[in-house]
């Protein structure tokens, strides 16, 4: 009977073990599938995507203003669709509008209204049409359909990024709970698991009593324990360097610091050194931020308990790149702290500049195109509503001679000379573009009209005294027509350029090679050459 009694404890005890083992187990489950779900890339991409799709309407819009002006090619307006259409196709198939607590049926319906709409356009545009010719009055009228037709989303595009953020906080907010009641459920687990470790210390104390007998195989099994030990230390030892090696092999810079900043747990060595300082026991974050307030902001984020995701700043003083940031708050042991990770987006911050200024620069001449010439002249007039401005529009004369007598290349020479001397003759303020084939415009600000006459006189005498050498014939001598407009008080700029286009017709309908500031009257359609 007292052999059947020790077997019964002993049952009861690894049954005891076994539940501890299975709670302890699945606690750490637990742990690790929450931390996989928040830490898993690609989380809340709706915000951002939402604001991506408003932005890529808004420049499809512009675009089709462009195609239906004759500014732009066809061709151009179906790159843009086709970029709003990939921006639109993630929303489409998201489910973060059903987190919501209010549903919102019109999101959807502007969705699937733009879904429709730009399908139906998609459509329409043919690329064999786009291919055939550089103009098309259908894609120019669909165009003009287009603008009309995006010109009224704006409020819901708004509601959508709203929407977007609301959604994503409401998920976040959820998640949380579920975390809070996980963590709930793990402090009763390790209560369960203090009663049980009670219950075992109570049996080695009544175990006691057989200690005595037991003495050289209790001997056996320290030697056995500390083996065990020494291995599984090794083996920490080993995963510590392993995770060192991937911590300093990543692309990424890391450094975990308390919340504080007053210790630092780790610090990649790139960040070390650009922090100038001499070990991590010296490491200071501030020191990395090229500007105090980028870095005052930062931390002004994380101790509001912020996640923050691909914020761009400028890190390294002594030799600034730009990185984006992103930190979260965790804690080490009971010390709160902050995981900081940062990549260096330096040549893609250039290529993105590379690109912009590509869109912004006429090819041929290197001035500013139409649309970033008006963009400049609206910054102006925003700035500075009631200062005078003056516009120039120069068209070369019987420019169409030239091409046909000396060749395109003789051409596109001459338009080059012409801009150059725009460029130098004039100082900024002042904008100078090319609008047209041969024709430039000079935006004067702070100009009045009289000022802008004398400007204009001054630029048609220098191209005129100034012959362009033509490798197979004479020098050739190029002449311009100028028309010349002052803005009136709450004119628009389209307005003002209108004006200056019929003082040019008028200056080209007087004989060319001169200028004209009058009211003219006549239709702003251009007379041939």
């Amino acid at each position: 009977m007292p052999d059947a009694g020790r077997s019964w404890h002993a049952l009861a005890l690894m049954l005891l073990a076994g539940i501890m083992m299975g709670v302890a187990l699945a606690g750490l489950r637990t742990v690790a599938d929450r931390g996989q779900e928040f830490a898993s890339p690609g989380r809340y991409n709706e915000v951002w995507q939402s604001y991506n799709l408003s932005r890529q309407v808004t420049a499809l819009a512009a675009t089709a203003d462009a195609v239906a002006s004759g500014v732009e090619p066809p061709i151009r307006l179906k790159l843009r669709l086709g970029v709003m259409r990939t921006a639109l196709l993630p929303l489409l198939h998201t489910r973060i509008f059903d987190e919501q607590a209010v549903q919102r049926p019109e999101i959807q319906a502007t969705l699937t209204r733009l879904d429709l709409a730009s399908q139906r356009w998609n459509r329409a545009l043919s690329w064999q049409e786009m291919k055939a010719a550089r103009e098309s009055s259908a894609a120019r009228e669909l165009a003009t359909t287009i603008a009309a037709s995006l010109a009224s989303e704006g409020p819901a595009l708004h509601s959508l990024v709203v929407a977007a953020n609301i959604a994503v906080a409401t998920q976040t907010d959820r998640q949380r709970q579920a975390l809070q009641h996980t963590f709930h459920w793990l402090s009763l687990a390790l209560l369960l698991l203090a009663a049980g470790c009670a219950l075992l210390a109570l049996k080695i104390i009544l175990g006691q009593r057989r200690a005595r007998r037991l003495a050289n195989d209790l001997h056996q099994l320290n030697l056995s324990l500390e083996r065990r030990i020494q291995e599984r230390t090794q083996a920490l030892r080993d995963r510590e360097a392993l995770l060192q090696t991937i911590l300093d092999s990543s692309p990424s810079d890391v450094t975990l610091i308390s919340a504080d900043q007053q210790q630092v747990f780790y610090v990649s060595d790139n960040l070390l050194v650009q922090s100038g300082a001499e070990r991590v026991g010296r490491f200071d974050l501030a020191a990395l931020f090229v500007d105090p307030a980028e870095h005052a902001r930062f931390v002004a984020r994380l101790e509001r308990g912020e996640l923050i995701y691909q914020m761009e700043a400028r890190l390294c003083p002594g030799a600034p790149y730009w990185a984006l940031l992103n930190a979260r708050q965790l804690r080490v042991g009971e010390q709160p702290a902050w995981l900081v990770w940062c990549f260096d987006i330096t040549q893609r911050r250039r290529q993105q500049e590379r690109l912009t200024q590509r869109a912004d620069t006429d090819d041929l001449t290197g001035l500013s195109n139409r649309r970033a010439l008006l963009r400049a002249t609206v910054k102006q007039l925003r700035r500075h509503r009631d200062m005078p401005l003056s516009v120039l529009l120069i068209d070369i004369d019987y420019f169409k001679r030239v091409n046909d007598l000396h060749g395109h290349d003789v051409g596109d020479e001459a338009l080059r000379a012409v801009a150059s001397q725009l460029r130098s003759a004039v100082r900024d303020p002042a904008l100078v573009g090319r609008v047209g084939g041969e024709e430039f415009a000079v935006v004067l600000p702070e100009t009045v009209l009289s000022e802008a006459a004398g400007v204009a006189e001054r630029l048609r005498q220098r191209v005129a005294t100034t012959p362009l050498a033509v490798t197979s014939g004479p020098n050739l001598t190029l002449t311009l027509s100028i028309g010349v407009a002052e803005r009136h008080a709450s004119e628009s700029l389209k307005q003002l350029m209108r004006r200056a286009d019929r003082h040019l017709y008028q200056a080209k309908r007087s004989g060319r090679d001169r200028i004209s500031q009058g009211d003219g009257s006549a239709p702003e359609s251009q007379v041939g050459e």
